[in-house]
Parts: structure tokens; sequence; C-alpha cells
């Protein structure tokens, strides 16, 4: 008998007792289906923090260098244009950008229309109309009387209010201090070469509020394909061996890449423990595959001699259960992945990140289903080959 026929009476076997089989296959795709959703919703948890905590907006991966002066009660710039110079002519950076105090450029935090911020804020002292689109630029009046106003780079305006238009007049909250946007500027606004900024404030107000800034920062965007630690690590190393103010404090860069490889060490641990837990059920579906095999082979003698009578070899017998028990279980797996695959993309529609799904959970599932056919069937399948021919005749 050629392997075409034995999966076509196979086929044909399991058709005659549908309900049986369907019954057999549920316990395979709840396995496989737990199993996939666990894993998708697990590698898309961990994609989502590595993208969150090491990529910027537009998904280039990034660090920071500080500067920390020996005396911190003298102000001192960290960076000036030759340092920039020497670290943007690496082949590897894509952009530098600095936010230093000397300077007036800040990192704060803040909200605008409820959503959470992080930008560079530029302290003005005087007017400042520079790239305005839309409204006005800050006059010297509202530096003199301390009015709290804002301008905002267009990005930022869209996100709070969606349009420019919306944003003028409207509210955005700076460390805690409430500014109105009286304008909207360029996206690329910058002071010098290396500075930018992202909102426009006057210093005096800012300053009274008391908040608490990070002066001295330098911000790396990488090409894709970077080794950033070892990049940063080298830059670091050369701006305290030869930089502007390597006398006068020290250059630290945080590793987060060695941090997230432990953090994703962890969830990798725990979706795997979830995903052993869950793969019970299918021991459990296997055995269930067992069964019906053990009643398919009993209900079957008479065929079984049947075959064997008419030259059907032990073998022969042997893989047609064999292959049934296969197509059972990988028919479950599929099914399995399939609702797997929907359930996991249902769930992360209420979560912040997406689920993921890579070849893999496809190899894992096709290949677990395989396993578990062969393994649980191949002893009903040898008790079937095993019959003797007299025997079943008497």
């Amino acid at each position: 008998m050629q392997i075409r026929e034995l999966i076509i009476s196979s086929f044909r076997s399991l058709i005659s007792n549908k309900r049986r089989s369907i019954l057999t296959m549920i316990g395979i795709i709840i396995g496989i289906a737990s199993v996939i959703t666990i894993l998708a919703l697990g590698d898309g948890a961990r994609l989502a923090m590595l993208k969150n905590l090491q990529a910027d907006s537009g998904g280039q991966q990034s660090t920071q260098i500080t500067f920390s002066p020996n005396n911190s009660d003298v102000k001192i710039s960290g960076f000036n244009n030759e340092d920039l110079a020497r670290i943007r002519s690496n082949p590897k950076v894509a952009k530098v950008t600095v936010q230093s105090d000397d300077h007036g450029i800040l990192s704060s935090e803040g909200t605008i229309n409820g959503k959470s911020l992080s930008s560079l804020v530029y302290l003005a002292t005087s007017a400042n109309d520079n790239k305005i689109l839309a409204g006005r630029g800050i006059k010297d009046s509202d530096i003199s009387i301390d009015r709290p106003v804002a301008l905002v780079n267009k990005s930022i305006a869209k996100k709070g209010y969606r349009t420019i238009r919306n944003a003028l007049n409207s509210g955005i909250e700076i460390n805690g201090t409430t500014y109105t946007i009286i304008g909207v500027i360029d996206n690329n606004a910058t002071r010098g070469e290396f500075y930018n900024y992202d909102v426009v404030v006057p210093r005096h107000v800012f300053e009274t509020s008391n908040a608490t800034v990070n002066a001295n920062t330098l911000k790396l965007t990488f090409i894709s394909g970077t080794d950033i630690s070892k990049t940063t690590n080298d830059i670091k190393d050369q701006l305290n061996q030869m930089g502007s103010q390597h006398s006068s404090g020290s250059y630290d860069f945080y590793d987060t890449a060695a941090m997230l490889k432990g953090v994703t060490m962890v969830i990798k641990g725990i979706t795997y423990f979830i995903v052993a837990v869950a793969s019970i059920s299918l021991f459990i579906a296997g055995i269930g595959v067992m069964n019906m095999m053990y009643i398919a082979v009993s209900e079957r003698t008479q065929e079984i001699g049947i075959r064997m009578a008419v030259g059907a070899s032990q073998k022969q017998i042997l893989w047609q259960f064999l292959i049934e028990a296969v197509m059972l279980t990988l028919s479950g797996g599929m099914i399995g992945y399939l609702a797997g695959l929907g359930i996991a993309m249902g769930i992360s529609a209420f979560l912040p990140f997406k689920a993921s799904v890579s070849i893999s959970t496809f190899l894992l599932a096709f290949g677990t289903s395989t396993i578990v056919g062969l393994v649980f069937g191949i002893l009903p399948a040898k008790t079937a080959s095993n019959k003797n021919l007299i025997d079943i005749l008497r």
C-alpha cells in the first residue's frame, strides 16, 4: 500500500467517526492555543519594552552620555562644538543633540491635554519669534511681566490637540507650571548647530517653579545595526580622555542595553514557565489520542484481518494507524494555532502593546502536534500491526 493510499485511508477512517475525532482534537486545540497565546503576548511585551526603552519615536536606537562637574556649585557646559563635531564624524552616529543649562535648553517632563511628554525646553530671556509657523512669538513684554506663555513645536501641538489651530491659546504643563500656547514653531528649531528644542518658555517663570531638570546631557542616535553599548562606551572613554571638560568632571554612560538583557531574560523565563504549565494539557490530550486509537484498533479488528488477508504487511498496518494519529493531532494543532493567534490579537487590542507572531510559533505548533501524534499513537499502532491473522479469523 502506497503512502498516498495510506493517507487517504487514514483520512476516511477519521471522517467516518467525526464526532469522536472532533472531541479528541479539542484537547490538542486547547493546549496549542494556550501555548501560542502565551508566547505571542510574552514576545509582544518583550519587544514593546525594548522598543520603548531603547528607541526614539522614529524607531531609531539612542543612548545618553551625561557630564557631572567635580564642583556641583559651578555651572559648566560639558560639551562644546569641537566635542560634538568629533562625535558627529563617527560613521555609526546618525544624530547628536545636547541639552545644557548654559545654552538655556533643559530636559523637562510635562503634559499636554492629558498626554505625557518629555521635551527639550528653551528658557528664553528675551523676545523670541524664531521659526514661527502659527500664532505669535514671545515678546519682551511677556518676559518682563512673567507671563506664563509658551511656544511648542508642530509635533507636540498635534500630539495634544490634533491640529495647530486647536493648540493655539490652549494649555501645556511643564514641570508643574501651566503655560498658554501662543505660537507653534518648526520641529527643527535650534540654537546654534546642535542645540535642538521643542518648547520655549520665559526663563524666570520656569525657574520660579523650582523645577528639577537635567542639564549637560548628550543624546546620541545611531544608524540601524550598531552595537550601541560598545559604541557609546567608546565615545564616553574618548570624552573622558580628551573632552573639553574632562579635567573638570566626568562623562558617564548608563548602559540600558545590559539592563534590558536581564529584564528580557526574566520575561522569557516567566513566559516559558507558563508555557510549561499550559503544556500539561497537551499531555492529557495525548492520553486521549492514545485512548481513541486503542478503541479504533479494537473496533477495526475485522478490517485489520481483511487487510492482512489480501497481503498488507505489519509495517503497512502500523503506518496506517500512526498516520491517523498524526493527522488527528496535526489538524487539532493547526486549528489551535489559528485560535491562539486570534485570542492573542484580541487580548492585545486592550493592552498597550501588540502580540508578536513569528515563524517559530508556527513551527512550534506544527512540531508539537506531530510529536504528540507520533508518541501517543505508536503503541496503539504497534498493537494493530502485531495482531495475528489466525486469531482474528477465529
